[in-house]
């Protein structure tokens, strides 16, 4: 199976650029649109539609929403966006939408584990025991998850944030990194034991995450360095 997360960045790249402008003006719509995909892919499994449905359909159109794959390239972009030189055009230009794409990337998430949690959360509370050790442990840490999540992506709609003092609301938006961080160490709960089927998937995501965290420290070590010679933060 080719790594879901390669081509869901890739999608994630095409859509954030090319409709980067209606997602600024029209940001309800998209969200509504993500409410909409989220109910559908529910639905196709409660209701069997999975099992009628041509093979295709479910591997290459429903499973990257199902597994969190385009979700997380979304996330993946919001983070690289704060870790690059906004005054590249291009992350510029994702930066005027950095905020909608989290949002869009919360309401997917949800998806993911509304489908995987009616299974594994439910075990975790009521028969624990029968869970292999990486499947509880990922379920666990998916419940932390949306814990620091949900704040996130509440704080994230304009409406909210400007009712919110600005060093608050900064504070509060720290809690991204434990997230971001959250989210490797979730994929890698799950994947390592399944190294020969994985491996890809494994090295790719340790690029990517590794490659955000030595962008973003570097960032943060020239941020002193920039305020002490009056250019700005």
């Amino acid at each position: 199976m080719y790594p879901y997360i390669l081509v869901s960045l890739v999608l994630t790249l095409i859509f954030a650029l090319g409709c980067q402008g209606a997602i600024r003006k029209h940001a309800g719509a998209f969200y509504a649109l993500a409410v909409l995909i989220v109910v559908a892919e529910v639905l196709y499994y409660q209701l069997g539609w999975r099992d009628i449905a041509p093979e295709w359909l479910t591997d290459h159109i429903v499973n990257p929403f199902k597994r969190g794959a385009l979700s997380t390239a979304m996330f993946m972009v919001v983070m690289y966006v704060g870790a690059l030189d906004a005054k590249r055009p291009a992350v510029r230009k994702l930066m005027g939408v950095r905020g909608q794409l989290s949002i869009i990337a919360c309401i997917l998430t949800l998806g993911h584990n509304i489908i995987y949690g009616k299974k594994h959360f439910v075990m975790l509370f009521t028969n624990p025991a029968e869970m292999k050790p990486q499947t509880m442990t990922a379920a666990i840490i998916s419940i932390v998850m949306i814990a620091v999540m949900l704040p996130l992506m509440v704080t994230s709609f304009k409406a909210i944030r400007g009712k919110m003092r600005g060093g608050d609301w900064k504070k509060l938006q720290r809690l991204a990194y434990v997230f971001f961080g959250l989210i490797y160490v979730h994929v890698m709960v799950l994947f390592i034991p399944k190294f020969e089927k994985k491996w890809m998937d494994i090295v790719l995501y340790t690029v990517i995450f590794g490659v955000y965290l030595v962008l973003r420290v570097a960032k943060a070590a020239r941020k002193p360095a920039q305020v002490s010679a009056g250019c700005g933060a």
